[in-house]
């Protein structure tokens, strides 16, 4: 059921092409906060002394929006769990939303 109804929303994109996008979305947004110029002065938001290769990453969820009052279209929203390896706690999260023809339209970090 899942496939049909992601065939037929999401035809431009399949749902693994989105993961991997939001997978490489969040790499390059560690590796500008903790090796680049920190843009976002996120750092600070880490544990201390808590660098790039501390910080592992699962998927955590891909959900699906078809009637949700703060979109107009139906969306799917790609979530990652991040985790931080040496302390064995979880740092937050971090979600990518994309519309209907598979373009980026929010960027989420949670962080606990």
């Amino acid at each position: 059921m899942i496939d049909k109804i992601e065939s037929i929303l999401f035809q431009d994109r399949t749902k693994d092409e989105l993961i991997e996008e939001s997978i490489t979305s969040l790499s390059g947004l560690l590796a500008d906060t903790f090796t680049g110029d920190d843009l976002n002065d996120l750092k600070k938001e880490f544990p201390d002394n808590t660098q790039v290769e501390d910080i592992g990453i699962q998927l955590k969820s891909v959900a699906y929006y078809f009637d949700h009052k703060d979109f107009e279209t139906p969306c799917m929203e790609v979530c990652i769990e991040l985790i931080h390896e040496r302390l064995k706690s979880e740092l937050g999260s971090y979600s990518l939303l994309f519309n209907e023809q598979c373009e980026q339209i929010d960027e989420i970090l949670n962080l606990y």
